[in-house]
């Protein structure tokens, strides 16, 4: 069977041979829409948001919002919102203006988060600090075993 398959593949040429596969595909799974993996459309970001922020405004189902803004599958849907993982609040502007009392609130919160990270860095930094003499200690060690010199010369070649 490899034979053959080999035999025709040599003769019609690679590219020929799929589409005459993908005709046959067509042909028996016309009702199936199998071919859709062989089609698969790229749709913008912005498309994506815009049918996530209908989907949240309208209330309607997954499989209604997919008809109506002609998507073969609701799957597209659930897919973006684990991309997006975006709710209707984000999606829409608020219609009360921001007071100067919530700017300085998000202000603070903002210098809490970069204080934490902060505190975050520098633990990390000790930590790969003493991993670093860890480091330096078995190597000394093990120079002072072995009897051989483990570190590379300044002038040594790479």
């Amino acid at each position: 069977m490899l034979k053959v398959y080999s035999y025709v593949l040599e003769k019609a040429g690679r590219q020929n041979v799929l589409h005459w596969y993908r005709l046959t595909l067509k042909k028996r799974h016309k009702k199936r829409n199998i071919m859709s993996k062989f089609h698969r459309k790229n749709y913008s970001e912005s498309f994506k948001l815009e049918v996530l922020r209908d989907y949240y405004a309208s209330g309607l189902s997954k499989n209604s919002t997919a008809k109506k803004w002609g998507l073969t599958s609701n799957t597209y849907i659930s897919r973006w919102q684990k991309c997006y993982p975006i709710d209707s609040e984000l999606l829409s502007l608020s219609s009360e203006p921001i007071s100067q009392g919530q700017m300085k609130n998000d202000s603070k919160s903002r210098e809490q988060i970069l204080e934490e990270e902060n505190l975050r860095l520098k633990k990390a930094l000790e930590t790969e600090k003493l991993r670093s003499r860890a480091f330096q200690k078995l190597i000394e060690l093990t120079e002072k075993e072995e009897g051989i010199s483990i570190l590379k010369k300044d002038g040594a070649r790479q």
